[in-house]
């Protein structure tokens, strides 16, 4: 059995369903957690997380993407969002599913971080 919990928007954007990990934590919150994502679009990302969070909390993100199989250094795409939607399941240890509407984001280019970027502010 699932439990879905949204806030209702008109319209969709695109989604395009890409799967990679995804770094995020509450903002103000030293701990940056793990999930996968399931789709993402211009306004937003869906993943998965072992940790639920209130509707409308605040996170902050970051997706680490491939920029082109022949570039050695990932993209990493950050910002913050709300949780707009959270899906819960009642089988235990199953991944809550989060909706997140993005803002403030942006793309940055850096070095290769030599595995995930938790820890790295």
């Amino acid at each position: 059995m699932t439990r879905k919990t949204s806030h209702k928007r008109n319209g969709r954007a695109k989604r395009f369903a890409l799967q990679f990990p995804v770094y995020f934590r509450e903002v103000d919150t030293p701990v940056w957690l793990e999930g996968r994502t399931e789709n993402i679009s211009c306004t937003g990302v869906l993943f998965h997380s072992s940790s639920p969070f209130a509707l409308e909390s605040t996170l902050e993100l970051r997706l680490q993407v491939a920029v082109a199989a022949d570039v050695k250094d990932p993209a990493e795409i950050r910002g913050k969002g709300v949780v707009v939607r959270l899906q819960q399941s009642d089988v235990p240890n199953k991944p809550v599913t989060l909706a997140v509407a993005m803002r403030d984001v942006r793309l940055v280019r850096q070095p290769s971080l030599g595995g995930s970027p938790v820890g790295n502010a």
